[in-house]
């Protein structure tokens, strides 16, 4: 009895010890050793209100009130500030005298990342001495780095990371009008790390003022000392819409597979220039990044019921950002597609399939206008061009009375085919073909970026059409070849508002060679005579008719 009584206040002795020992012992005497290695190796002064020894509910050390001042170029409050940082350590390796941290939770994180008017953010300088740099300004050239997050991760062996709450702020400064996002409602939770394991992550916010969730969830691994990952296998939910993300980043290089079954823009927070949701199918991006260049192996995707493949090329950290790139579309419904985007008054529908190969600099409006180049193959099956009717305008110029048309503002074709070639802002149709059920078309001339037209077509009327106006417009047979009326345009304006007129250049030069052939006809004929007088006569006739006509 004894004995157990003897064990029993043993116990009790201890326990009383343990809750007593965050009391016996104030960690806070030892601020003057450990405070100057934190600012130092963070650049930052740092406040610190308590930190103290845990004991419930698991082992280990309680840092209350620590925030991190911002650099005072920019602002007199804490870059980042939590209301408490606890670290638990598991009880049977101490006993042995050897730390493991079997967890870290970080609560109410506040972070505010600023950028100035000069460009230059307030994270430039942390753990960093010496003037900070613009954002994209070129960097002197230095080792690879081995510090980072992901090494400080590597070299921890904890069971869970963990941050509840908080609030990351981003406000830029040097936009004309200030603009600041928001991460809110944090949530972040990584486990399993250490040396040569591979954590599972989980991490959460909502994006203000957007009000737009984002969720990440897979694993990365195996952690090493430098920030090399082998695999990678995320999740990543942009509101509605997930991606499959999955690859590896090794020595600086970085292979990436991306995938998405269903992409609507109406559920991305970006503001596109389109008069209607789009919806993309299907998305499968492969690519990589060696140094400098950027390389998409393989794009593709489905949209408006038609096939997209592309490939192409990047620089990277260079301003006007150099690129090349090549572009199979087939089966695209171009009706749904332009109603998309908004075309106005004059738009086409049809199956439409192209094959381009693009290079340029930037992709701002002014840089592509200036600097993107291209040639390339289209072709468009069964459709329409809407807002226009190229008979009824080539009838009207020939002022052609007395022939039945449809009144409908459309142009219906079974193909558009042709070259077209890109440059400085323009779109060249090197030779297009238009096959209609009343005619066939020929088009050279040029679109600009800005819907501008200048072009020239020769409409061929079919046999039917051409005898029937032939014979109620007798000026008609002035541009008539071949049993066939060949009408000339010149189309100007805009894609928008076309405007059409004859080309009296080409009906002149018709008009020539038709006189020619009779000259060398009548010619013929007044050689053949039998006799001066004859010849006389017959020329006189051949004069008339010429002149008269």
């Amino acid at each position: 009895m004894k004995v157990l009584l003897g064990i029993g206040l043993v116990i009790v002795l201890l326990v009383v010890l343990m809750i007593l020992l965050p009391f016996l012992i104030d960690l806070n005497q030892y601020q003057p050793q450990y405070r100057p290695i934190i600012e130092d190796a963070l650049n930052r002064k740092i406040e610190l209100k308590d930190i103290q020894l845990t004991i419930v509910p698991r082992i280990g050390v309680r840092i209350a009130g620590f925030a991190v001042l911002d650099d005072p170029s920019f602002n007199s409050s804490p870059f980042a500030s939590l209301t408490s940082l606890e670290v638990g350590v598991k009880l049977r390796p101490l006993l042995s005298k050897r730390v493991e941290v079997e967890e870290i939770t970080l609560r109410n994180p506040l972070i505010t990342v600023i950028k100035s008017r000069d460009g230059i953010l307030n994270t430039s300088t942390l753990g960093k001495k010496g003037a900070p740099k613009a954002e994209g300004a070129a960097p002197a050239p230095e080792a690879p780095a081995t510090e980072g997050p992901l090494r400080i991760l590597a070299l921890l062996a904890v069971d869970r990371v963990s941050i509840t709450g908080g609030k990351l702020t981003y406000r830029d400064l040097s936009a004309a009008k200030p603009t600041e996002y928001v991460l809110q409602d944090l949530e972040f939770l990584i486990k399993n790390v250490g040396l040569g394991k591979t954590p599972s992550l989980h991490a959460a916010t909502l994006v203000q003022p957007l009000n737009f969730p984002i969720k990440v969830d897979g694993t990365f691994g195996p952690l090493k000392e430098t920030p090399d990952i082998e695999t990678m296998d995320l999740a990543i939910a942009l509101g509605k819409t997930i991606f499959a993300v999955k690859g590896s980043a090794v020595g600086g290089d970085a292979n990436l597979t991306i995938t998405s079954q269903v992409i609507n823009s109406a559920d991305l927070p970006l503001t596109l220039p389109l008069k209607k949701p789009v919806e993309v199918k299907d998305l499968h991006v492969a690519a990589e990044v060696k140094g400098r260049q950027a390389r998409v192996h393989n794009l593709s995707f489905q949209i408006f019921n038609g096939q997209v493949k592309a490939q192409g090329g990047l620089t990277l950290d260079s301003p006007v950002a150099p690129f090349d790139g090549k572009v199979i579309v087939q089966g695209l419904q171009l009706e749904p597609a332009l109603e998309a985007v908004g075309t106005g008054k004059v738009s086409v529908s049809g199956t439409a399939a192209t094959e381009l190969a693009l290079h340029g600099r930037g992709f701002s409006k002014p840089e592509l206008t200036q600097a993107l180049e291209g040639t390339g193959h289209m072709a468009i099956k069964d459709g329409k061009l809407k807002g226009v009717n190229l008979m009824q305008e080539a009838l009207t110029l020939l002022k052609v009375i007395g022939i039945t048309q449809d009144n409908v503002k459309a142009t219906a074709f079974s193909t558009i085919e042709g070259d077209i070639a890109i440059k400085h802002g323009v779109i060249n149709l090197q030779r297009l073909l238009i096959d209609s059920h009343d005619f066939q078309a020929i088009a050279l001339g040029t679109i600009g970026f800005d819907q501008t037209l200048n072009l020239r077509a020769s409409l061929t009327l079919s046999e039917a059409l051409s005898t029937q106006i032939a014979s109620k417009t007798p000026a008609a047979k002035l541009v008539l070849t071949g049993g066939r009326i060949a009408v000339p345009l010149v189309i100007t304006g805009s894609a928008q508002a076309p405007s059409y007129s004859l080309d009296t250049k080409a009906i002149g030069g018709k008009l020539q060679e038709q006189v020619k052939e009779q000259v060398k006809e009548k010619v013929g004929e007044i050689l053949k005579s039998k006799s001066g007088e004859e010849a006389l006569q017959k020329g006189q006739e051949a004069l008339k008719q010429l002149f008269g006509r």
